[in-house]
C-alpha cells in the first residue's frame, strides 16, 4: 500500500465515523437523554463546527513543526478514548463536554488533505483531489447506511462505539505507515521557516477570500438540510408514502454520495478529464439549487430526483473548489490556506446548524430545503461576479493570481 492509498483509506474511516450520527441526532438525543428540541440539535451540530473551526488552525500550526502522521497517530487515539468516554456519559452536559473534546482531536484528520497535496505533483494533483472527493462521498454513504442499520438493530448508543472503532483504525493505519517507512517528510529543513508561516494578508489573497465566501454559502446550503433529514423522511412516510424506517432514511440521505461515486465511474468510463473545467461551477451551483428545491416537494419520488441532481452537482463542485484552491496557493502554504478555507466552511456549517433548528421549529421541515436552494443561487451569483473569466483547471499554482483570470475548483 502506497502512502497515498493509506491516507485515502484513513479519510474514508474518518468520514464514516463522522457520518454515523449526522442524520440521526434528533433520534439520538431524544432516545438517550429525552431531549427532543430542534433548537438543541441545531445548537449541538453548530458547536461541532465551532470546535473544529477554533481547533483546526492549531493543528495546522503544529503541522509546521511536527510531521502530520506523527500528529494523527496520537490525536486519533485520544479521539477514540474520548468517544468511548462519551458512550458512558451519564447526562447531557457530560456528553456535550466529552464529545466536543473528541471532535477537537478528531478534526486533526483534516491535515490529511494538505499533506497529501504536498506529496503530489501538479500533474497528479487533480486526479487525487477527485479520488479524495469520491472517498469522502463514499464514506458518508457507508456511514449513513451503517448508522441507520445499527440504530434499528442495536440502538443509538451503538453508533458511538462504531465511531470509536473508526478512530482506532485511523490510528493503526498511521502507525503502520510510519513504521513501514512509507511516510514522506514534508517539513522545511530551516527551523525558522517551520515555526513561522508567511502571514495571510487580505490584500494579497483576495482571490482566496472570494473563493472562501462562495464556499461558505455552498457549505451552508449543503449542511442546512442534513440535521433533520431523517425526520423529514419520516414525515413523508406518515402521509402515506412507503418511506420505511431509519435504514431507509439513511439510504435516502446517502443518495447524493452514491451519485457522486457513480459520477466518478462515469467520468473514468468515458475517459473524461480528471481536472474538471471550472466554468462548470456556475452550472452545477444552479443544478444543486434545483435539486434542493425539488426536495421540498412532499413526494418521495420528487425528493429522490432532487437528491440525485444534488449529488451530481456536489461531486463536480467539491472537486472544482479544491482544484481552484490549490491553483491559488503554493505547496508551502497549502496547510495555511486550507485552514482559512476550512474556517469559512465551518462558519457556513455553523450558520446552517443554528438556522436549521430555528427554521424547523418555526416554519416546519420543508423550510431548510428552500433556504438551502436560495443559498446555492446566491453562491452562483457571487461566483459569477468574483470569477467571470474561469479558465480550465490544471495550471501551475500561483500565490496571487489575477482574479480576472482565476477559476474556482468539501466532509464529520
Amino acid at each position: 500500500m502506497r502512502l497515498k492509498h493509506g491516507l485515502i483509506l484513513m479519510t474514508l474511516f474518518a468520514v464514516i465515523s463522522d457520518a454515523l450520527l449526522i442524520p440521526f441526532y434528533p433520534q439520538f438525543f431524544a432516545e438517550r437523554y429525552g431531549e427532543g428540541s430542534p433548537w438543541h440539535v441545531g445548537a449541538y451540530v453548530a458547536f461541532i463546527s465551532i470546535t473544529v473551526m477554533c481547533v483546526f488552525p492549531l493543528w495546522v500550526r503544529l503541522a509546521r513543526r511536527v510531521e502530520t502522521l506523527h500528529i494523527l497517530q496520537y490525536t486519533q487515539g485520544i479521539a477514540a478514548a474520548l468517544c468511548l468516554a462519551s458512550y458512558w456519559a451519564p447526562d447531557l452536559a457530560s456528553y456535550w463536554v466529552l464529545s466536543m473534546a473528541m471532535f477537537a482531536f478528531k478534526s486533526s484528520y483534516l491535515l490529511n488533505f494538505p499533506y497529501l497535496m504536498r506529496t503530489e505533483s501538479d500533474e497528479t494533483r487533480g486526479g487525487t483531489i477527485g479520488l479524495l472527493s469520491v472517498t469522502a462521498h463514499l464514506g458518508v454513504v457507508l456511514g449513513a447506511v451503517a448508522g441507520g442499520a445499527v440504530i434499528e438493530h442495536w440502538g443509538v448508543r451503538a453508533c458511538v462505539l462504531l465511531m470509536a472503532l473508526a478512530d482506532v483504525v485511523q490510528m493503526g493505519l498511521c502507525t503502520w505507515l510510519i513504521r513501514s517507512r512509507r511516510m514522506v517528510p514534508v517539513l522545511a529543513e530551516d527551523a525558522e521557516e517551520r515555526a513561522a508561516p508567511r502571514r495571510f494578508s487580505l490584500t494579497g489573497h483576495t482571490a482566496i477570500l472570494k473563493l472562501a465566501v462562495v464556499m461558505l454559502l455552498f457549505d451552508f446550503g449543503a449542511a442546512l438540510v442534513r440535521p433533520f433529514f431523517s425526520l423529514y423522511w419520516s414525515s413523508l412516510s406518515a402521509t402515506g408514502s412507503e418511506a420505511g424506517g431509519e435504514l431507509a432514511a439513511g439510504a435516502a440521505f446517502a443518495v447524493p454520495k452514491i451519485v457522486a461515486v457513480c459520477a466518478l465511474l462515469i467520468h473514468r468510463w468515458l475517459t473524461l478529464p480528471e481536472q474538471h473545467p471550472t466554468r462548470r461551477t456556475l452550472a452545477n451551483l444552479m443544478l444543486g439549487a434545483v435539486g434542493l428545491l425539488l426536495q421540498a416537494a412532499p413526494d418521495i419520488a420528487t425528493l429522490l430526483i432532487g437528491r440525485v441532481l444534488l449529488g451530481w452537482a456536489l461531486y463536480q463542485l467539491v472537486i472544482n473548489f479544491d482544484v481552484q484552491l490549490y491553483q491559488l496557493s503554493t505547496p508551502d502554504d497549502f496547510g495555511r490556506d486550507y485552514g482559512v478555507i476550512n474556517i469559512f466552511q465551518n462558519c457556513g456549517v455553523l450558520l446552517a446548524s443554528f438556522t436549521a433548528g430555528s427554521l424547523v421549529a418555526t416554519l416546519g421541515l420543508r423550510a431548510p430545503f428552500i433556504v438551502a436552494g436560495t443559498a446555492f443561487l446566491l453562491a452562483a451569483a457571487l461566483w459569477l461576479w468574483s470569477f467571470p473569466k474561469a479558465r480550465p483547471a490544471g495550471g501551475a499554482p500561483a500565490l496571487t493570481p489575477d482574479p480576472e483570470e482565476s477559476s474556482h475548483a468539501p466532509v464529520a
